[in-house]
């Protein structure tokens, strides 16, 4: 008597059993491994393995009742839908970066050449803090640096970066101009929007003479607001200094505050916009 047809069909699939759990098992090994391209070679008879295709397999249909839904934009950083940044107090000292000097030559700013060179130190081993170029530091506030410097290399084995000290109405006047310059709005950076203005109108009045000129013409500007008392910068105050952190490891961040409080008189103010510690040294 001849084997039904389900019956045959059945056994003849049954038979295929063995072969076809050993080709989903060399699959699977094959993808763990990461070897796609020896994917393509086996013959793979609708096996459903999660996350594998067979070749020119197409995506399964959407249900009929399924909208397409339409992706969404990647969020960037910064964008409205972010939580602005609550405003600092009024006590909180202003804080802004000097221009670098690539950014200063797209001014149009001829080179400064006096600005001043750090107060020299005795020196110790290993060797002392270091001081970027143009940063100019009081005798007493450089000697306070290296105290605290001190603290840290005996906790980290490292040395400060001193990225700002304290400026002159003349390096405020270059740096306001770079940033002029560079299309920077200052009434977003500074918090005495008054004094701003006044400097911009200087700015804006002598615009069309030589870089330079124009740069006096602000310096005059705010040398007159510090002889009133007027400081558009924290760093027009002496004993300013900006410390850089960015490289910083937590470990180091709290070594770091360790120092400031060992040497005391110092208060430390953490930025983010760019990242560095301001130090007001009194």
């Amino acid at each position: 008597m001849p084997t039904p047809p389900t019956r045959r069909a059945a056994a003849q699939e049954r038979s295929l059993e063995p072969p076809r759990r050993l080709r989903a098992l060399a699959a699977a090994l094959l993808c763990a491994a990461g070897c796609r391209e020896r994917l393509e070679s086996i013959d793979l008879p609708s096996i459903g393995l999660p996350g594998l295709d067979p070749p020119g397999a197409s995506a399964p249909a959407a249900p009929a009742s399924a909208a397409p839904r339409a992706p969404s934009a990647p969020r960037a950083a910064g964008t409205a839908s972010a939580a602005p940044r609550a405003a600092a107090p009024a006590t909180r000292p202003e804080c802004d970066e000097l221009p670098t000097e690539e950014e200063e030559r797209r001014a149009q700013l001829p080179p400064l050449t006096a600005l001043g060179k750090a107060v020299p130190t005795e020196p110790w081993a290993p060797p002392p803090y270091e001081v970027l170029p143009g940063v100019t530091l009081p005798a007493k506030i450089a000697a306070k640096v290296e105290q605290i410097d001190k603290g840290y290399a005996r906790r980290t084995r490292e040395h400060l970066v001193i990225t700002s000290g304290t400026r002159d109405a003349n390096r405020q006047a270059r740096a306001m101009f770079t940033k002029l310059r560079l299309g920077e709005d200052l009434l977003q950076l500074y918090r005495n929007k008054a004094a701003v203005q006044e400097i911009k109108k200087a700015y804006q009045a002598n615009s069309r003479k030589r870089p330079e000129q124009v740069v006096a013409a602000m310096e005059a500007v705010i040398q007159d607001q510090i002889d009133r008392g007027v400081y558009v910068s924290a760093h027009l105050r002496k004993g300013a200094v900006d410390v850089r952190n960015r490289t910083m490891s937590p470990k180091e961040k709290r070594a770091f505050l360790e120092s400031t409080a060992e040497v005391g008189g110092v208060l430390v103010i953490e930025e983010t916009t760019p990242a560095h510690y301001h130090l007001q040294i009194d």
